[in-house]
C-alpha cells in the first residue's frame, strides 16, 4: 500500500536529511528497512519489560500508552512515533502499547537505528532534537510537581471536590474579610491592639495549615492587610504594593528567571546520563558510590528537587549494584541536596533567601554570614558524609535495613518494588554538565570580588556569562539548534513564574505588616519580655520557626514570614543579624524534613516506600534538630553583648 503519513518526505524531515547525494543514499537505506506491521484491535504492540527490538511510526489507527496500573496515560495518532529511546539504548520497554482499533505501524529495527545514529552525527543530532518535544512535556510535569511540593501551585482534584473547597474556603474568607472591613481599627488613629496586629499571621498560618497552598495563602493574607490599611481601596493598594515590590527587586527576579533557564538547559543537554555511565566505570565500592553521589550533589547544588531527581536516577542503580540498602542510599541522596542548597548563594533557595533578606531591610551580604550559623545544614552535611563512609552509628530502621541486606535479604524494604535503570537515549557528554557549573561558580566569584574589592559573589553576572558559554558549547556540538536553545530558555522562565510570584507577594506581606505597626510592636514586646537575656532569642527563633515550617509543609512561606521578623529583632536587640536569620534558614530546612509531605514526593524518586523513608530518617532528623538547638543556645550566649 502507498503510505499516507509515513512517507519518504516524512522520514526525510524526521532525520533532517538534505538533498545531497549522500543524504539520498541514507534515505533510500532507511526506507528499505521500514517494515509495515498490522495489529488488530486490543492487541499489544509491545509490553512493559519486553526487549526493545525496534522503534515504530504510526501509519494508521490509534494506540494507547498504558501505565503501571493499566490506566491510559497517553494516546498516539497517525504521524506519531514511539519506542525510540529503548530501541537505541537496548533497554526494556517501560510501558504497554495497545492498539485501539486496527493499527498499522512501520517498524525500524534497532540495529538499523543504531547504525544510523552511530555513523552519522547529523542523524544522531536530528534524532535527539525530535525527542525534545516529549522531553519538554515531561520536564514541565516535573516542575509542576516540584512547585506543588513547595506550595506554589495546587495538586489536581476532582470537580466535585473543587466546588466544595471553593464554597467552604472562599465563603469563610469573604466573611473574615468582611469582619476586618467592619471592625478593624484604623492604623492611622494609633497603635492597634496586639490581637489585630497578629491577626494577619494567624490568618496566614491557619489557611496554609488547612489548604497546604502557600502562594494562595500569602496572597490572601496580603489582601487581609490591605483591607486593614485602606478599607474598600484594598485593590488599588494591593496593586501599588505589587508594583513597588517588582520595581525594587528587579535583580532578584532576573536571577530567579535565569536560574530556571539554566536548570532547563542542563536537563536538555543530555549530559546527566554521561555522569551515570562515567561513575559506573570508575567507582568500585559501596562507600565510594555514596561519597561520589554526595560530591555530585555539591557540584549540582542549584535546586534541591532537581538534584534529588538527577542524582537519584544516576546513583541509585549503582548503589543497588553495590548492595547498599535503599534506606541508606535514600537518606544520603534525599537529605543532602536541601542542606547544600540552603547554604549555596547560587542555588534557587539561596537566591530566594537573599532576596527575602534584601526586601526585609537587610544587606544581601547577610546571607553569607548565615552559612556559618545554619547549624542544621552543617550538621546534616556532616551526618550524610559519615553515613556515606559508614562511620555513623546505626539504629532504628536504618540498622534493621543493614542487617537485612547482610543476611541476604532484599535491598529495598517491604512495600517498595525493585526497579530497573531509567535509560535515556541522549547521554550527552559529562563536560557539558561540569563545565557550565564551573563557569557559573568562577565567573560569579570573580565578578563579585572585582566589584566589591574583597570576596563576594555576583550570581547575575555569572549566569549571563554561563548562558553565553552554554550557547556556544551546546549549539556548536549540535546538541540543539539556536532556536531550541532559546526555546529552552523560555521554558525555564515559564517554570519560574510561581517562585517569582511567591517572592513578590512575600515582600508585599512583609511591607504590609510593617505598615500596620507589627514590627514596632514586636520590638517593644521582645525588649520587655526578654530584657537582658537576648542571647536566648536565636534558639527561640529556631524552635518556633521549626514548628511553623513543619506545620506549613513549605519552608518558602515560612522564610517570607520569619526572615523579616528575625531582621527586626536583630536590629532592636542589637544582635548578630547573620545568627538570627541563620536560625530561620536552619528551621526551614529541618522543619521541611520533619513535615510528612516531602517523603511522598522524594520517596518514589529514590525508589523507596515513603513511610519507610520517613521512619528511617526521623531519628537522625530529631538528633540534628536537638544538636542545632543546643548550638543556638551556646552561640547566642557566647555572642551576647
Amino acid at each position: 500500500m502507498e503510505p499516507k503519513y509515513i512517507t519518504r518526505e516524512y522520514i526525510k524531515n524526521f532525520f533532517k536529511l538534505d538533498d545531497s547525494e549522500q543524504a539520498q543514499y541514507i534515505l533510500n537505506f532507511i526506507m528499505s528497512h521500514l517494515v509495515l506491521e498490522k495489529y488488530p484491535h486490543n492487541s499489544y504492540i509491545c509490553r512493559a519489560g519486553d526487549d526493545a527490538l525496534a522503534m515504530y511510526f504510526i501509519e494508521d489507527g490509534v494506540v494507547n500508552v498504558r501505565g503501571e496500573k493499566g490506566e491510559v496515560i497517553n494516546e498516539l495518532y497517525p504521524g506519531h512515533y514511539f519506542g525510540e529511546y529503548a530501541a537505541i539504548t537496548g533497554d526494556k520497554r517501560m510501558a504497554d502499547i495497545q492498539a485501539r482499533g486496527t493499527v498499522l505501524v512501520y517498524q525500524l529495527d534497532k540495529n538499523t537505528l543504531r547504525a544510523l545514529t552511530r555513523n552519522s552525527s547529523a542523524i544522531y543530532s536530528a534524532f535527539l532534537k525530535n525527542a525534545y518535544g516529549q522531553a519538554t512535556e515531561k520536564y514541565r510535569k516535573l516542575i509542576r510537581l516540584i512547585n506543588t511540593r513547595r506550595g506554589l501551585s495546587k495538586p489536581g482534584s476532582s470537580k466535585k471536590a473543587t466546588q466544595l473547597s471553593l464554597f467552604i474556603n472562599y465563603y469563610l474568607v469573604v466573611l473574615i474579610f468582611l469582619g476586618v472591613l467592619l471592625f478593624s481599627p484604623d492604623p492611622a488613629a494609633g497603635r492597634m491592639h496586639a490581637a489585630w496586629l497578629c491577626s494577619p499571621i494567624v490568618f496566614l498560618v491557619g489557611y496554609i495549615v488547612l489548604t497546604k497552598r502557600a502562594l494562595e495563602s500569602i496572597v490572601l493574607a496580603v489582601m487581609y492587610i490591605m483591607i486593614m490599611l485602606t478599607r474598600l481601596g484594598f485593590i488599588g493598594s494591593f496593586y501599588e504594593h505589587i508594583i513597588a515590590s517588582v520595581s525594587g527587586t528587579v535583580d532578584i527576579i532576573l536571577l530567579v528567571i535565569l536560574m530556571g533557564s539554566l536548570t532547563r538547559l542542563f536537563s536538555a543537554s543530555g549530559s546527566i546520563n554521561a555522569l551515570k555511565y562515567t561513575v559506573k566505570k570508575i567507582i568500585k565500592t559501596g562507600n565510594g558510590t555514596l561519597v561520589t553521589a554526595f560530591c555530585s550533589m555539591v557540584l549540582m547544588a542549584i535546586d534541591e528537587y532537581l538534584s534529588i531527581l538527577i542524582n537519584g536516577a544516576c546513583f541509585k542503580p549503582l548503589a543497588d549494584q553495590k548492595r547498599i540498602p535503599r534506606e541508606r542510599s535514600a537518606m544520603v541522596m534525599g537529605m543532602s541536596p536541601g542542606a547544600l542548597c540552603v547554604i549555596s548563594p547560587i542555588s534557587l533557595t539561596g537566591i530566594y533567601l537573599t532576596g527575602i533578606i534584601a526586601i526585609s531591610g537587610g544587606k544581601k551580604e547577610i546571607f553569607f554570614s548565615t552559612i556559618g550559623f545554619n547549624f542544621t545544614a552543617l550538621l546534616t552535611i556532616v551526618f550524610m558524609l559519615l553515613l556515606s563512609t559508614g562511620k555513623i552509628p546505626l539504629f532504628g530502621a536504618l540498622k534493621k535495613a543493614v542487617i537485612r541486606v547482610k543476611e541476604g535479604g532484599p535491598l529495598w524494604p517491604e512495600g517498595t518494588e525493585g526497579d530497573g535503570e531509567d535509560e535515556d537515549a541522549n547521554r550527552g557528554r559529562l563536560l557539558n554538565l561540569v563545565l557550565p557549573i564551573l563557569v557559573l561558580i568562577l565567573s560569579s566569584v570573580i565578578a563579585g570580588s572585582i566589584e566589591s574589592g574583597g570576596f563576594s559573589v555576583n550570581v547575575l553576572y555569572g549566569m549571563l556569562v554561563t548562558l553565553i558559554f552554554m550557547f556556544i558549547l551546546y549549539c556548536f556540538q549540535q546538541y540543539m539548534t539556536p532556536e531550541q536553545f532559546f526555546q529552552n530558555i523560555l521554558f525555564g522562565i515559564e517554570n519560574m513564574l510561581a517562585p517569582i510570584v511567591m517572592f513578590i507577594v512575600g515582600k508585599c506581606f512583609a511591607v504590609g505588616m510593617e505598615e500596620i505597626g507589627f514590627s514596632a510592636w514586636l520590638n517593644e514586646m521582645a525588649k520587655s519580655l526578654i530584657g537582658g537575656q537576648a542571647w536566648i532569642l536565636p534558639a527561640m527563633i529556631f524552635g518556633v520557626c521549626t514548628l511553623v515550617g513543619a506545620l506549613f509543609d513549605s519552608p518558602w512561606a515560612m522564610y517570607a514570614i520569619g526572615i523579616p521578623i528575625a531582621i527586626e529583632l536583630a536590629s532592636s536587640m542589637q544582635g548578630n543579624a547573620g545568627l538570627y536569620v541563620g536560625a530561620v534558614c536552619a528551621a526551614g530546612l529541618i522543619g521541611n524534613e520533619i513535615a510528612l509531605g516531602d517523603v511522598f514526593f522524594i520517596g518514589p524518586m529514590l525508589g523507596i516506600n515513603p513511610t519507610t523513608y520517613y521512619r528511617t530518617k526521623l531519628p537522625y532528623v530529631i538528633i540534628i534538630a536537638l544538636l542545632a538547638f543546643i548550638c543556638y543556645v551556646a552561640v547566642g550566649y557566647l555572642l551576647r553583648g
